[in-house]
């Protein structure tokens, strides 16, 4: 099965025939409806999000975590006119059941305190759109978490976006 995107204003022709599938994420898809599209369909700028970021870089770096400890940088400054854009994150705790707290190097809350049970965790997964990041950090400022009793470890995709 392959997956088709569509970008803004891209025109749909009318009478097109769409199968829509549920991926059920063992390799198999669960037909979910059929539609006919009975006029022109144009996809809408707000589905890719507003704006057109320029993105000066894009990586992902480990997370490691210490138990109860604030303000561990996750992210550094990026400098004047400059964002952290969060897009993806893996966090687990691996020692002990505990919290973490994401925020800003002036300890304005990003999240609230998030509980991890031992050896559980979450995943915010990617997002595909440059333009809709799950987080955003104040301008010049590092992403930085704070940590109840349990180590955290975990893996962090983000980018530098210039505003």
């Amino acid at each position: 099965m392959a997956d088709i995107v569509l970008t803004p204003n891209t025109q749909i022709p009318r009478n097109t025939r769409l199968k829509l599938y549920h991926d059920n994420g063992d390799g198999t898809h669960t037909p979910l409806t059929v539609s006919t599209i009975s006029g022109d369909v144009e996809m809408p700028a707000a589905v890719t999000g507003p704006g057109n970021p320029t993105i000066d870089s894009y990586t992902s770096v480990a997370v490691d975590l210490a138990a109860s400890t604030a303000n561990q940088v996750l992210v550094a400054a990026p400098g004047a006119n400059k964002q952290i854009w969060v897009y993806g994150l893996f966090m687990m705790a691996d020692t002990a059941a505990g919290t973490v707290t994401l925020q800003d190097d002036d300890d304005t809350a990003l999240t609230g305190a998030i509980a991890l049970s031992d050896e559980g965790g979450f995943v915010i997964n990617p997002s595909g759109n440059f333009a809709m990041p799950w987080l955003k950090v104040a301008t010049n400022k590092a992403l930085e978490a704070d940590t109840g009793a349990c180590t955290v470890d975990g893996l962090l995709t983000y980018a530098i976006v210039s505003v």
